[in-house]
């Protein structure tokens, strides 16, 4: 039997070609902008009357699943993890009061949900930033993850870790070796960049 849902929540940033763009920075052989095209219309001849599309994009582009891999050469790949990893319970740690540029430590995380947290939960870090993704400084205004904090996540045996900001600003700052995703991908934890209109969910 399935289960009965009051409400389903879209926690994901909508990719609109006229306001995205993502940085190239050093080491990328192209620059891969997401682009979404239309290649068959519906009455273009020879068809059976339907539209097709295409999209041109990074898998990094937006709300996407980091698998162990993307920072950890031999990790699993997304095809590797289990569905299960993505479905049960979630826990939203509101963090709105380290924006802009403050620091998460493993001190903030317990006082936000160390009483409630429990192994193989999902933990999600909430700032409401992403309502401004890529403008108004948008980076330099998100918060950084210490490497305190990511022991802590590390420690409470986390399976999946999701946030509404930037994780580029690590600690210790401006390095860009993203020290907290390295050791989260090491720990087998998956991430989830880039979420947003955790806002909207209740408890």
């Amino acid at each position: 039997m399935l289960p009965v849902f009051e409400s389903i929540i879209d926690i994901s940033l909508e990719l609109d070609p006229k306001n995205f763009a993502m940085r190239t920075p050093a080491g990328f052989t192209k620059d891969m902008q997401f682009e979404m095209e239309v290649i068959k219309e519906h009455d273009a001849p020879g068809g059976a009357g339907q539209i097709v599309r295409g999209v041109h994009m990074r898998l990094h582009a937006g709300s996407h699943v980091d698998a162990p891999e993307h920072m950890t050469k031999g990790g699993k790949q997304i095809h590797d993890l289990p569905l299960g990893t993505f479905a049960g319970d979630a826990v939203i740690a509101d963090l709105r009061h380290l924006v802009p540029g403050g620091a998460i430590t493993a001190e903030a995380l317990e006082r936000a949900v160390g009483d409630i947290i429990q192994p193989g939960d999902r933990l999600l870090l909430r700032t409401d930033l992403n309502r401004e993704y890529m403008i108004n400084n948008w980076q330099k205004r998100s918060p950084c993850v210490t490497i305190a904090a990511t022991e802590w996540i590390i420690a409470k045996r986390v399976v999946v870790l999701g946030y509404d900001f930037y994780h580029g600003n690590d600690e210790p700052a401006a390095t860009r070796v993203f020290h907290s995703n390295h050791m989260l991908s090491e720990a087998g934890i998956v991430t989830l960049p880039y979420l947003n209109n955790l806002d909207q969910v209740e408890g």
